[in-house]
């Protein structure tokens, strides 16, 4: 049989298998437009580990593809580009010559939008098992934004508006700011961003901001991506978002210490922010001089209530003083020798000293014992101790 044959008999085969056209959902792995305005791409289906386990050609004919390309633009805000999740309407055929190949009618972009959702609610579900999701918000935004590390692509025309408004503000605030470029949109935009991230020291700047602003609708997903939202979640100072969407929230909203719609708001933002702090400090100065005075008055009420308290508290210690004087003068009274001579005692001595005990005596010693009314003289003969 010749291979002709063999095909033909295979497209009448899948013709008779598929009447009608079908629905098929797949990923698409690429993509271009060709000549004629023909658009020709590839869908694939991957395992759980990401084996591609099927493939298909598909094309889409230049006036289909003009209508299809631009209704999936206005109802998903996205372009078809390889790696988004498709659900398509095709004709199943096989041609002699160019093989199987899938001809699209329709793309349901409802599917393709709940894909993403989907694809969003698990990054965050990890993020939030991962005990990360609320690290950056926790961050406490310093009271002075003044050094800003701006993550943008230098092109950015959201770029320019920001760095117009946050110099040119009417307040007359300075701002340090160091670009650090990076892709803002495509498959690389994530890891670009992340390099940026870490080239970031901490220690020099009060916070970064990630902005856009201008690109297409369609690049949201690029921000929908677990490692990056794990690099900005981690981030050791607040990050504030601005990548120019209006109608939906990426993953990177999420795990940004602050999100606003537009580079044009980070920028509102940052200057208010300042503002607020400019204001506090002004109102301070304002009322300085009067809490100073304030102050000063009440310690001088203070310090004259205390000289007018002293002489008082000086005549109460004065007294206590004596009375103390007074009752020592008592108690030495009642020690003095005199007194127990009154009382019928008498006190003896020994060559000067007052004995206390009869071991200090020896024979032949002379003791005076003195009474109230005189003294007598002994010789001691004999010293006999009691047995105690």
């Amino acid at each position: 049989m010749r291979l002709y044959e063999l095909n033909n008999i295979a497209a009448a085969a899948i013709e008779a298998a598929f009447p009608d056209e079908v629905w098929v959902e797949g990923e698409l792995s690429e993509g271009r437009v060709g000549g004629g305005g023909h658009y020709y791409g590839e869908l694939i289906e991957k395992s759980d580990d990401g084996v591609v386990t099927a493939r298909a050609r598909i094309t889409i004919w230049a006036r289909t593809y003009k209508v299809l390309a631009m209704r999936f633009r206005k109802e998903s805000g996205q372009e078809l580009r390889a790696g988004l999740n498709l659900k398509m309407l095709v004709e199943v055929t096989f041609h002699e010559a160019y093989g199987y190949s899938l001809n699209v009618h329709d793309i349901d972009a409802r599917f393709t939008l709940g894909d993403q959702a989907q694809r969003r609610r698990e990054i965050l579900r990890q993020l939030e098992e991962d005990g990360i999701i609320d690290d950056n918000k926790a961050l406490t935004l310093p009271r002075l934004l003044q050094r800003i590390a701006v993550i943008s692509s230098p092109s950015a025309a959201g770029l320019g508006d920001f760095m117009d408004q946050l110099h040119k503000n009417e307040y007359g605030l300075a701002f340090t700011t160091e670009l650090f470029p990076a892709l803002m949109q495509g498959a690389q935009a994530p890891e670009s961003i992340i390099a940026q991230l870490t080239e970031i020291d901490a220690e020099r700047y009060d916070c970064v901001v990630i902005i856009r602003g201008g690109g297409a609708t369609s690049d949201l997903s690029d921000f929908d991506h677990y490692a990056l939202a794990s690099c900005v979640a981690q981030c050791p100072i607040p990050v504030l978002v601005g990548i120019g969407h209006e109608r939906d929230e990426t993953v990177l909203d999420h795990v940004a210490h602050l999100s606003l719609k537009t580079p044009t708001a980070v920028a509102a933002f940052v200057i208010d922010h300042q503002a607020q702090e400019l204001a506090l400090i002004e109102d301070i100065v304002r009322r300085l001089p009067h809490a100073v005075h304030t102050r000063m008055m009440a310690e001088q009420h203070r310090v004259d209530t205390l000289m007018q308290r002293i002489p008082a508290a000086a005549v109460r210690h004065m007294e206590r003083q004596r009375h103390r004087v007074e009752m020592m003068e008592q108690r030495l009274k009642g020690l003095d020798p005199e007194l127990l001579l009154k009382r019928g005692y008498s006190l003896t001595m020994c060559a000067g000293k007052l004995v206390k005990d009869i071991s200090m005596l020896r024979e032949g010693e002379i003791l005076t014992t003195r009474m109230e009314t005189g003294e007598v003289y002994s010789t001691v003969n004999t010293v006999v101790k009691f047995k105690v």
